[in-house]
């Protein structure tokens, strides 16, 4: 299902040569874009099969050098990054192209912890860069891992991981991207913004699994369901650097890998399972394990 190939959309993007080079003009985003800037966004999105947890090599190298350069041209110009408006582009397709108007997918959601007080120590024009590299290093991330971009909301990205022929456990590659998330956060945006003299981030991830309904609210798709509604009650009960997860998800696991969770006894988790009528479960990542 992915990547789709934007030839075939001609409405959109519509094949144009400027000064010489070959490309096609985005009349959605109006912008052009040549195929050599597809080709190196390509490279960087494609989804990779049983992608695995990130780690401090190749790949944070490559995420600290995308954003110091991104910082550098949002500071001059502050619009999303192609990446963050090609994935959401993605993802349409991908809603658009499903006959029962629902799917079974895990739901991620992603948000920057203290927000509020960064908004304090920022300058709004900073504020505004750091969340956009935010959302771009998540966005690609999360097509990585097989997901796609539902919709940026403030400081959060919320994504969603549908069962694909060719994919395997999409639960356990939303984890794994949630895990990734962490790591990115902390060993390649953290190392970058240091050099634009900006405040490191945390984040908190909430996933859960269960169906849900494709809705269209104005001209693009969405989602609606109890999942997507459960996740994201579940953000705030992650702490700094955990995934949250939820019941459903738990049980689409594996034993090995459910057994890095523990079930949370947070007194102020209060919300139902509407099959059962009882408090939903939900469970931690434990600290230090990833």
């Amino acid at each position: 299902m992915f990547p789709f190939d934007i030839a075939e959309d001609q409405v959109r993007f519509q094949p144009s040569v400027i000064d010489g080079e070959k490309g096609y003009y985005d009349t959605v985003a109006k912008k052009f874009v040549s195929q050599r800037v597809l080709d190196s966004l390509m490279a960087i999105v494609v989804p990779e099969r049983n992608y695995g947890i990130a780690t401090e090599n190749q790949e944070t190298s490559q995420s600290i050098n995308r954003i110091r350069q991104n910082l550098s041209i949002y500071q001059r110009n502050p619009s999303d990054s192609y990446a963050q408006v090609f994935l959401k582009y993605v993802s349409n397709r991908f809603l658009i192209s499903q006959p029962d108007l629902s799917i079974d997918a895990a739901i991620l959601y992603v948000d920057i912890v203290g927000s509020t007080n960064l908004a304090a120590k920022l300058l709004p024009e900073e504020l505004s860069s750091l969340i956009r590299i935010f959302s771009q290093e998540m966005s690609i991330l999360i097509s990585k891992h097989a997901g796609f971009v539902l919709k940026y909301a403030g400081d959060a990205v919320i994504a969603y991981f549908p069962y694909l022929q060719e994919s395997e456990n999409m639960t356990e590659s939303a984890i794994r991207c949630g895990h990734s998330m962490n790591i990115i956060v902390q060993h390649a945006i953290n190392v970058a913004v240091q050099d634009f003299a900006m405040s490191p981030i945390q984040v908190r991830v909430s996933i859960d699994y269960g169906k849900n309904k494709i809705v269209f609210l104005g001209s693009e798709p969405d989602l609606i369901g109890h999942t997507i509604t459960i996740t994201s009650k579940m953000v705030p009960f992650a702490g700094p650097g955990q995934v949250v997860i939820g019941d459903n998800a738990h049980r689409e696991i594996s034993t090995q890998l459910a057994a890095e969770f523990v079930k949370s006894n947070d007194k102020n988790w209060n919300y139902s399972n509407p099959e059962t009528g009882k408090i939903y479960t939900i469970y931690i990542s434990k600290i230090g394990d990833f």
